[in-house]
């Protein structure tokens, strides 16, 4: 995430919304972490915020993210199902934004096929899918998944999407 982020250039019309699998209970510090990445201002999601532009999110531990008219809203991860939090993004995502949605799927840990669908109903709303070469990832689950869905746009290296996602948002 860090190689992403350190070479995609701020842009007036691009936020980035950080949807990682933090275990259930645990703190995290990671808008600091990932802040230092990038030249973006960085805050950990609170429910309602309004997104602006040029801005990273991440989400908090045990929660859910959804997009809806230029806000993100939280809600509480159920217990005894697999964590799909991306998906959950993706595809409000998707609704919201349609052609203008953007979805990134890079190595995450041991979560299986979270991301799949989502990029899915990206692809299907007409927005631009991006997944990590799944050799450069730590845990490759996830992007393979999503590669196997036939709805990836890309297949690159976080340090080639950073770049890519450049390129999108100045040619918009």
């Amino acid at each position: 995430m860090r190689d992403l982020l350190f070479h995609a250039s701020c842009h007036e019309q691009m936020s980035f919304v950080v949807v990682s699998h933090v275990a259930r209970y645990q703190e995290t510090d990671l808008a600091r972490i990932l802040g230092r990445a990038t030249n973006l201002g960085s805050e950990e999601i609170v429910d309602g915020v309004e997104i602006h532009r040029c801005r990273l999110y991440t989400i908090p531990p045990n929660k859910y993210v959804r997009y809806e008219d230029r806000r993100l809203y939280l809600s509480d991860r159920p217990h005894g199902v697999p964590n799909n939090a991306a998906d959950v993004f993706f595809e409000s995502l998707a609704k919201g934004l349609g052609a203008n949605a953007i979805g990134v799927v890079l190595s995450g840990s041991r979560v299986g096929e979270d991301g799949a669908a989502g990029v899915c109903a990206i692809k299907k709303n007409g927005g631009h899918t991006y997944a990590q070469v799944p050799e450069t990832a730590d845990f490759p689950h996830m992007p393979e998944a999503a590669i196997g869905t036939g709805c990836v746009d890309s297949v690159l290296t976080p340090e080639q999407i950073g770049l890519e996602l450049s390129l999108v948002a100045w040619a918009t």
